[in-house]
């Protein structure tokens, strides 16, 4: 009785320890080739989250910062680009094999954060899919990135 214990407990943890390492596969930097610029995806807590760190237009013509011109929040509009955060609330689900929470797209016309899904590919890449309303049918944005190699 005492084995069957704990052949069930070593079970339960070894399923815990791999789902955690499943989810901690995004942490990390992303490049997005659409938008050229990189997302820095790190652990808080049990939430993950994604910072704009690289952007390759990150400066206007005078040198200045681009700035959140499109944040619904007025007072954000006023703060640069690179350092938001684009990801929020991200959590795994190990069942569905993917994470979900909200994206923020500052290059729409109205800073709309969407519900989003987030999915690793077999070839390595993060797929972002941000919607409204029901997955499959609110209106979606999407978004490819691919892991930025670090030496």
């Amino acid at each position: 009785m005492r084995q069957l214990f704990l052949t069930i407990l070593f079970l339960n943890f070894s399923t815990m320890l791999f789902s955690q390492s499943k989810a901690d596969d995004i942490v990390g930097v992303w490049y997005s080739p659409v938008k050229e610029g990189n997302v820095q995806i790190f652990k808080n807590g049990n939430n993950y989250y994604g910072k704009l760190t690289y952007l390759k237009h990150a400066v206007d013509h005078d040198g200045k910062p681009v700035l959140d011109v499109n944040n619904p929040d007025k007072e954000k509009r006023k703060r640069p680009l690179v350092g938001i955060l684009l990801l929020k609330e991200i959590t795994f689900n190990d069942k569905k094999n993917k994470w979900k929470g909200k994206l923020y797209d500052y290059d729409g016309e109205k800073g709309n954060t969407y519900d989003s899904y987030l999915t690793m590919t077999k070839n390595g890449s993060l797929n972002i899919k941000g919607f409204w309303g029901l997955s499959f049918f609110g209106l979606n944005r999407g978004l490819t990135l691919k892991r930025v190699d670090v030496e």
